[in-house]
C-alpha cells in the first residue's frame, strides 16, 4: 500500500505536487491536505477527490509522510502547533526555502527523519527541478518515497552536502525568473523592430524551449551547441559579441552570487530564530 501523504498548507507548490501525483496514478484516498479557508478546502476536495481538513493535527495523525508547504516565516509556529502528533515513524519533507536540517531538528525533534527540498515553479507544468537533502535518519525507503513524489512534477537530484542547497537555489530554484526576465527584454526588443507582442512571444519562447530541449537531449557540451549555430561573421556571432562586450559572464556570475548570498543570509536568520525559540 502506498504511504499516506499529508500536505500541511496547500498553496501553489502543494497543489502542483498533488496534481502531479494524481496524474501519475497515486491513489486519492492516500492524500490529505490542509487549508484555513473553507472555500479552498471544498474547491480542492472537489477538484482532486482528496480529503481536505482545517486541522493540521488531524492531518498529521493520518500521515506516513508529512509535506510541510507553509511559508518559512510560519514554519516554526506551525510545527509547534502539531508537536504532540509528531512521530519518528513519519517522514517530514519541507519545501520551505532557507530552513536548514539542524533547525528542523530543534523544532521537530532530533529523532525525526527530515528531507529538505528546493522545487521550482515549472513544477506547476510538470517540468520542475528539485534539489533534495536528508538528515542521517532518512532511509533508502524514504528516499524512494521522495523520488516518487517529485518525479510526478519533473526531475530531482540528491545532494551530498546541505551547503550545496544555496547553489541549487540560484541555479534552479530562482533561475526561472532570470529566464523570464531575459524573455521580457527579447520581446520588447522585437517589438521595437516592428513585430507585434504576440509574435515576439511565440518566437522567443519556442526558441528558448527548443534550446533547453537540445541542451537536455544532446551529449554535446553547451559550449559546442553554441558554436554549432555561430557562423564566422554571421548574425549570431554579432549578437554574441555584443553580449560579451556588455559583460554577460560577469553579469550572470554576479547574479548567481547575489542569490547564493541572500540564501545564506536567510538560512542564518532562521537558524538564529530556531536557537532563540527552540
Amino acid at each position: 500500500m502506498q504511504p499516506h501523504i499529508s500536505f500541511i498548507g496547500v498553496g501553489n507548490m502543494a497543489t502542483a505536487i498533488i496534481g502531479g501525483l494524481i496524474k501519475a496514478g497515486y491513489p486519492t484516498n492516500r492524500i490529505t491536505g490542509t487549508a484555513r479557508s473553507q472555500d479552498k478546502r471544498e474547491n480542492l476536495a472537489s477538484r482532486y477527490g482528496i480529503k481536505m481538513l482545517a486541522d493540521n493535527k488531524e492531518a498529521i495523525t493520518l500521515a506516513d509522510i508529512v509535506v510541510l508547504c507553509v511559508k518559512p516565516m510560519q514554519m516554526q509556529n506551525v510545527i509547534m502547533d502539531i508537536k504532540n502528533e509528531i512521530s519518528n515513524k513519519q517522514l517530514y519533507v519541507s519545501v520551505a526555502a532557507g530552513i536548514e536540517l539542524k533547525d528542523f531538528a530543534v523544532w521537530l525533534g532530533e529523532d525525526i527523519p527530515v528531507v529538505r527540498s528546493m522545487p521550482n515553479t515549472p513544477s506547476q507544468v510538470g517540468a520542475g527541478m528539485t534539489g533534495l537533502i536528508g538528515n542521517t535518519l532518512v532511509s533508502d525507503q524514504h528516499q524512494h518515497w521522495c523520488q516518487q513524489i517529485f518525479a510526478s512534477i519533473g526531475q530531482s537530484i540528491w545532494l551530498k552536502k546541505e551547503q550545496d542547497m544555496h547553489a541549487v537555489t540560484a541555479l534552479s530554484g530562482s533561475s526561472p525568473a532570470y529566464f523570464f526576465r531575459f524573455l521580457e527584454v527579447m520581446i520588447q526588443a522585437g517589438q521595437q523592430y516592428g513585430l507585434d507582442k504576440k509574435t515576439c512571444r511565440e518566437l522567443a519562447t519556442q526558441a528558448m524551449l527548443g534550446a533547453a530541449k537540445m541542451a537536455i537531449d544532446s551529449n554535446e557540451e553547451i559550449e559546442q551547441l553554441r558554436k554549432n549555430i555561430t557562423s564566422p561573421n554571421g548574425t549570431t556571432e554579432q549578437a554574441l559579441l555584443s553580449l560579451e562586450t556588455n559583460n554577460i559572464e560577469s553579469t550572470m556570475t554576479e547574479a548567481i552570487a547575489a542569490c547564493i548570498g541572500r540564501s545564506k543570509e536567510m538560512a542564518q536568520l532562521f537558524s538564529t530564530t530556531a536557537e532563540q525559540k527552540g
